[in-house]
């Protein structure tokens, strides 16, 4: 009798040993889940064309090259939206965004083209920002600020891709900082995306 409680008693035992390890496992496999969900809503987002990406496999404009862009834009009469293009291109290189941030009144200049009356000037400066907003760097975010407030205003507007553009380019700095949400807050963004959700739907 003795050895059937104590054959019975392991049995138990083991069963509740098994019970442990399935509910440590479950508990293992919802805090992964969740750590994914997490790292989905705070990971940046580079959206690119079919010509883009075939431009990846191609030499990216290095270092240098984005000073002597920067200069090209501030003096050329023409072909700016050409500039723009490689200038995007070249800001895909970390240590190039780098580079370009420091340039004294490289983001007014990004600006410059962003609120100008050239749409194609404009798309090409979008798509430099969206190419910053994608950086490792944190200091990114906060070098965005000086566009934040056109960013928001072209969300109820423009092309599809630009208003697209916008929107990966604003989600992609906001979980950078906190003085750029709070910035982007005092400066509308939930009116501007419930307006912009609107017009989706209409």
């Amino acid at each position: 009798m003795w050895r059937l409680n104590k054959v019975r008693h392991k049995a138990g035992g083991h069963a509740n040993t098994l019970e442990e390890l399935r509910l440590r496992r479950r508990e293992k496999e919802r805090a992964l889940r969740q750590a994914r969900r997490d790292r989905q809503l705070v990971s940046k987002r580079l959206l690119l064309n079919e010509d883009e990406e075939q431009d990846l496999m191609e030499i990216t404009p290095g270092e240098q090259d984005v000073v002597s862009l920067f200069h090209a834009l501030q003096h050329s009469g023409t072909d700016k939206e050409a500039y723009l293009r490689t200038l995007s291109k070249a800001l895909r290189n970390p240590s190039a965004q780098l580079t370009f941030i420091k340039l004294e009144n490289s983001m007014h200049l990004l600006v410059g083209f962003l609120t100008g009356s050239d749409a194609r000037c404009r798309l090409q400066a979008i798509r430099c920002l969206h190419e910053l907003s994608h950086s490792p760097h944190t200091s990114m975010a906060s070098a965005c600020l000086p566009a934040t407030s056109y960013l928001l205003t072209y969300l109820s507007g423009q092309s599809t891709k630009f208003t697209e553009l916008c929107l990966y380019t604003l989600g992609n700095i906001c979980p950078d900082s906190k003085v750029v949400k709070e910035r982007l807050l005092a400066q509308g963004i939930i009116p501007a995306l419930a307006s912009c959700i609107q017009v989706s739907y209409k």
